[in-house]
């Protein structure tokens, strides 16, 4: 069956769809409307991030690994099966959010998919890899802290840990495509190499973190924060994004990565000035960094390992700037007097955007490679 003959074609299409069908329920639920969830707020924070992210990542790094390692892909019972460990952790945590045998079935999920990556890097002696599956467990360690220890807490450790995710994915894959789309062109200036810029980036970036998930929005928090949005910047001004304005797929991952420096800013700002709230900070993150950064690797990769044209379409173009205008309008619902018009129009703008990518993906995961 072609729909197991890649991880993309099984994951991204689901992920997408779910993402789009689960903002509307959350804002009925919000709205105090009827909604079948007993606890709508718990699921709503559970399922975008471990829900929604757990798959988008789990399908990149099955789709990736291959490429990595030279070894074949996951069978197709073995990956039917992981998707169908997937699909009954995001129906038992809709259905018993608070239930024990709901928090043991979806927490299983992570440490099978972090298994089988480790085993597939190591075998191969692709060492330099290791680090994206070890990010993974610690995702796993952060949805452990949230199912049964402190809520809080595991949401923050689950934001930190996307956000190095992010900074590690992201700025791996987004100036290398850059720089091989201008090399065709013979462009006289390409992206920056990896350097001392990309490296104070990183480690700005984890020490925030860390500090976050530590000591909360303290002062160090936020002076930690600062110095990482100024050098996530720096580093992203290094990528050559104008010169690919002409080519949406590409300079759509320069915008995904602009907003991890948007969300360090707001995490200084709630930290030091409280000009900005935490829930901003979890936004800018959740549905700006990783909704737009996930968008658009899938889109990518459908296209890429399906043998199209990895360009993108006039919808691709609409939904692309859908995803970012909703996550803008859910950002600043915060700082106006009634948030509720943002709220909807946020959260509409954007699981649009999300169904029309599961609807560009579908034909695509079900038809064999061009």
């Amino acid at each position: 069956m072609t729909l197991l003959t890649g991880a993309y074609r099984l994951f991204f299409p689901a992920a997408a769809l779910f993402a789009g069908l689960s903002i509307p329920l959350w804002l009925l639920a919000h709205a105090g409307g009827a909604t079948l969830s007993a606890d709508p707020y718990l699921w709503h924070q559970h399922e975008m991030l471990w829900g929604y992210l757990s798959a988008a990542l789990v399908g990149f790094l099955f789709t990736a690994i291959p490429n990595w390692t030279g070894r074949p892909a996951l069978s197709p019972m073995a990956l039917l099966a992981l998707f169908v460990l997937w699909l009954a952790g995001r129906i038992s945590m809709f259905m018993a959010p608070d239930m024990m045998t709901s928090h043991l079935l979806t927490s299983s999920f992570l440490p099978i998919a972090a298994a089988l990556a480790l085993r597939e890097i190591l075998a191969a002696g692709n060492k330099r890899n290791i680090v994206v599956a070890a990010m993974v467990g610690a995702f796993w360690a952060a949805q452990l802290v949230f199912l049964w220890i402190d809520t809080q807490i595991g949401l923050t450790a689950g934001f930190g840990v996307s956000l190095m995710l992010m900074t590690l994915i992201g700025g791996r894959v987004t100036p290398a495509f850059s720089r091989n789309w201008l090399k065709k062109r013979d462009a006289a200036r390409l992206p920056s190499e990896f350097g001392a810029v990309d490296k104070a980036a990183i480690v700005l970036t984890v020490v925030t973190a860390i500090c976050w998930i530590i000591t909360d929005t303290s002062i160090l928090t936020g002076l930690a924060a600062a110095l990482a949005a100024l050098a996530q910047v720096l580093r992203l001004s290094r990528w050559r994004g104008l010169a690919v304005w002409s080519e949406p797929l590409l300079f759509a991952q320069h915008a995904a990565y602009a907003w991890l420096a948007f969300g360090l800013a707001l995490l200084a700002a709630a930290s030091l000035v409280d000009w900005a709230s935490v829930g901003q900070v979890h936004h800018a993150l959740g549905a700006g960094a990783i909704g737009t950064m996930t968008a658009i690797v899938m889109l990518r990769a459908l296209l890429g390992h399906s043998g199209r044209p990895i360009e993108a379409t006039r919808a691709d173009t609409v939904l692309l700037i859908a995803l970012h205008l909703g996550a803008v309008l859910r950002v600043c619902a915060d700082w106006a007097a009634d948030p509720t018009l943002f709220y909807h129009a946020g959260g509409t703008l954007w699981s649009a955007a999300m169904i029309a990518l599961a609807v560009r993906a579908f034909p695509i995961a079900i038809a064999p490679r061009l």
